[in-house]
């Protein structure tokens, strides 16, 4: 039973290509944010201003800061305070290992469900951003939960990982 969790919780060459994919649309994301910025600025000066540049620079950082969650959490790059557990015995940090990851699971969890609902209810009302472009709401709230969702993803297999004593992420 343990080798076929181990190889459940170890990723798929398609996992690479995907993490590629997300990392490529965040860099994007965030140059789009900084050369439209660049414009509202100039254009402002200028006389010209873009339409609805702060709408859609926070739209972009939704996708910068929600987007790449499971990249966050399968390479450990996301916020860990771990300076004390540094010092427990090696048996005690496992311990908290297995404790961090549920905490993870919780916390996307929850708020990945509180993210479908707002996507639910955008989708539904079909609600639109008031402004030049009217931009309908309802993308930016679907990426909010896709990223959280990916986080729960890397949670849980984190989880499975640790418990079964397979091979740590980079």
């Amino acid at each position: 039973m343990g080798a076929q969790v181990r190889a459940v919780a170890r990723p798929v060459p398609w996992v690479f290509a995907a993490e590629k994919v997300l990392g490529a649309v965040s860099v994007a994301a965030l140059c789009f944010c900084v050369l439209y910025i660049g414009i509202a600025v100039a254009g402002t000066l200028a006389g010209l201003v873009p339409p609805d540049e702060d709408l859609l620079v926070a739209e972009a950082m939704v996708i910068i800061a929600f987007l790449p969650q499971w990249l966050l959490v399968r390479r450990r790059r996301h916020v860990a305070v771990d300076a004390l557990a540094r010092l427990a015995p090696r048996s005690v940090q496992r311990g908290l290992d297995v404790l961090a990851s549920l905490c993870g699971v919780a916390a996307y969890g929850v708020l990945g469900w509180a993210a479908w609902i707002a996507f639910d209810r955008a989708w539904l009302s079909g609600s639109l951003y008031i402004g030049e472009l009217e931009l309908m709401a309802w993308p930016g709230r679907l990426l909010v939960f896709l990223g959280l969702a990916g986080g729960l993803a890397a949670c849980l297999l984190d989880l499975v990982r640790r418990l079964t004593g397979g091979e740590e992420t980079e």
